[in-house]
């Protein structure tokens, strides 16, 4: 039940943490990062026990779940593993190989994990299904989908330099997108996704 929040004397006594002072901010494993997406779109399916759901490898090299298969959005744990075909995302975010064993997890920070979360097509799948049960759930006021979006992405309410932020975010992309259909819907994917990028969503504090 530690803070992770930085003290400036205990930093310059102990700048590694090796006293415990506080918690040390950690990742959330490869699966984590992936289910809490679908749990935060609504899309999770919870069905336990049952067969594997198989992974492909497209022409490009990536190996991803297809979106039209049966058991596409089941938790992380039930997705095929095998030695020569671990699904992109997940090895992007440290998801251990089948080729030996793995005593311990890595947990590295790269700068292909920010643009598999700004590029990946099931990150942004997940942010409009995160945006549409979003404005489904509070059609119309602003003020409340904001703290409903940081609820469901990052389990806390949004403190006043977060929520300033994330008007001025929404005010300039409702400009971006003026003359397109459905601006709504466009301008809550790209804050949703937005959220699954950052370290608050991908950090546990």
């Amino acid at each position: 039940r530690q803070s992770s929040a930085p003290r400036r004397v205990a930093l310059a006594a102990d700048a590694q943490n090796r006293w415990l002072w506080r918690f040390s901010p950690r990742r959330l494993e490869a699966e984590s990062v992936r289910d809490a997406m679908l749990s935060a779109s609504g899309e999770l399916d919870t069905q336990m026990f049952g067969r594997y759901v198989p992974t492909k490898r497209r022409p490009d090299g990536n190996v991803v779940i297809e979106e039209s298969q049966r058991g596409a959005r089941r938790r992380g744990i039930y997705l095929q593993q095998r030695r020569t075909q671990v699904n992109s995302l997940l090895a992007l975010f440290d998801a251990p190989s089948m080729v030996s064993t793995c005593g311990d997890r890595n947990r590295s920070t790269v700068p292909l994990q920010s643009l598999a979360l700004l590029n990946s097509a099931f990150v942004r799948q997940r942010a409009m299904g995160m945006a549409e049960r979003i404005l489904g759930e509070y059609p119309t006021e602003e003020s409340d989908r904001i703290t409903h979006a940081f609820r469901l992405a990052l389990g806390r309410l949004p403190v006043s330099v977060e929520r300033a932020a994330t008007v001025e975010f929404l005010e300039k992309q409702r400009m971006v997108y003026a003359t397109n259909a459905d601006p709504d819907r466009r301008i809550w994917t790209d804050f949703c996704q937005m959220l699954f990028a950052s370290n608050a969503f991908l950090y546990v504090e």
